[in-house]
């Protein structure tokens, strides 16, 4: 048996780099802490077998036998949970602003925090296409990146960040940012845009309930997910729910379906919000709301929410606008009470990473720690189209892993502690 106890260990992979990687074809970690975020459970004291990029086996480690093709760490005490993945980050809104060894930098650094894949939500596809492709074959340390094509109404194509990503081109005429109006050719536009290399489209404002239905109906013929904004002025969520899309994005979106139209609603919010900010006016405002059909038309459809807490906590260091965030983690606890699947997503370019999105769903929403790392994982795998691979530890996987020094569904603050992360096979030690 070829053994490699904890210390020992650590000193090889301290030895090859300031941070380390490594590589056996076959190995097994064994003593091990394994949060189950299926069953919500941890399993005390399991092995868990890779061979390359894929989990072969799972179990407890006193009925592992050894052999010698199967190098054995020991790593006794350490809690495992599926590697983390970020829902929505942004990458390439501006490839020329946002250089690309800054983005390597900030890749390498979220894979040593244990984030072994990400979610861009809409970029240029030319250059994520480079990006995904480097650090699938470690080319570059950094997740596994899976990205999206765009479409939305002609009328959004002037926004300055559609044109950012569109430089060479014209914004809304890119095979992976496209305006979709009445007489667009649908089989033609899904099929250039999974094309790009993109795993999902995403739909993001001015489009018809029927137009979107067409998309999506067209996504599935060539079998490519579709996201989607939770409202897409002026289609309301009840229409994107029920549309077929896998996931929709920003809680605060919800308030579209009938509520932000009322003035005086929001006048009398932001007039508040600029005199007081006291949680019990906010509870009183949020029991006048029903999301209820809402809530319940994401279970029954099968639809994440991706919360995107982060971005709604920029709003409350602004008066006028505190309501955005207050109604919005409002909304994010509920959902989650009522069964809805919560997927956690920074959208924060990468100023701060997932993990911050998972304590504010701990320490904001009233989610417990375990649901958080439900949310970062199993759930941000389902948004993403990949949960046949990744998001849970389970055989046959992806061999994507976050070993931790302490329990995190004790604290979500051990998420930091990293000891060691595992990402398509490979060991990293930051």
């Amino acid at each position: 048996m070829k053994s490699i106890q904890f210390a020992g260990f650590l000193l090889l992979l301290i030895s090859l780099n300031s941070y380390a990687q490594f590589s056996f074809d076959t190995y097994a970690l064994h003593q091990l802490n394994i949060i189950d975020v299926n069953e919500k459970i941890i399993l005390k004291d399991y092995s868990i077998v890779i061979h390359q990029d894929e989990i072969l086996n799972i179990l407890p480690s006193q009925n592992y036998v050894a052999n010698d093709s199967t190098h054995s760490i020991y790593l006794k005490n350490k809690y495992v949970v599926p590697g983390l993945i970020d829902a929505h980050v942004h990458f390439a809104t501006d490839p020329t602003r946002e250089r690309r060894d800054h983005a390597e930098m900030v890749l390498k650094e979220m894979l040593l925090t244990g984030i072994t894949s990400v979610r861009d939500m809409a970029g240029d596809a030319r250059a994520l296409s480079s990006l995904a492709r480097n650090t699938l074959v470690g080319d570059v340390d950094g997740p596994n990146i899976y990205y999206s094509a765009l479409m939305a109404g002609p009328e959004f194509f002037t926004d300055p960040r559609t044109v950012a990503s569109a430089q060479g081109g014209v914004s809304g005429r890119m095979s992976y940012m496209k305006q979709i109006d009445s007489t667009s050719n649908l089989m033609i536009e899904v099929a250039q845009a999974k094309g790009t290399g993109a795993s999902g489209i995403k739909l993001y404002a001015n489009l018809s309930a029927t137009e979107i239905k067409n998309i999506v109906t067209e996504a599935k013929k060539q079998d490519i997910v579709v996201w989607s904004h939770a409202a897409l002025n002026p289609t309301k969520p009840s229409d994107v729910i029920a549309s077929g899309v896998v996931s929709v994005s920003h809680a605060n979106m919800l308030l579209y379906e009938d509520y932000l139209s009322d003035k005086n609603l929001k006048e009398r919010w932001e007039r508040h919000a600029e005199v007081e900010n006291d949680s019990l006016f906010w509870d009183k405002e949020f029991k006048k709301l029903d999301f209820t059909v809402l809530y319940k038309a994401m279970v029954n459809n099968d639809v994440v929410l991706d919360a995107t807490t982060t971005v709604l906590e920029k709003y409350a260091e602004r008066p006028k606008y505190t309501w955005v965030y207050e109604i919005g983690k409002r909304i994010i606890a509920q959902a989650a009470e009522n069964n809805v699947m919560i997927a956690a997503g920074s959208d924060s370019d990468q100023k701060t990473f997932v993990q911050y999105e998972m304590k504010l769903l701990v320490e904001q929403c009233h989610m417990s720690p375990m649901e958080a790392l439900v949310a970062a994982t199993k759930h941000s795998a389902k948004a993403t189209g990949i949960l046949a691979s990744e998001g849970t530890i389970e055989k046959g996987k992806k061999a994507n892993l976050l070993f931790l020094n302490a329990d995190p569904t004790k604290d979500i603050d051990q998420i930091e502690d990293v000891f060691m992360v595992v990402k398509n096979g490979k060991l990293y030690k930051p």
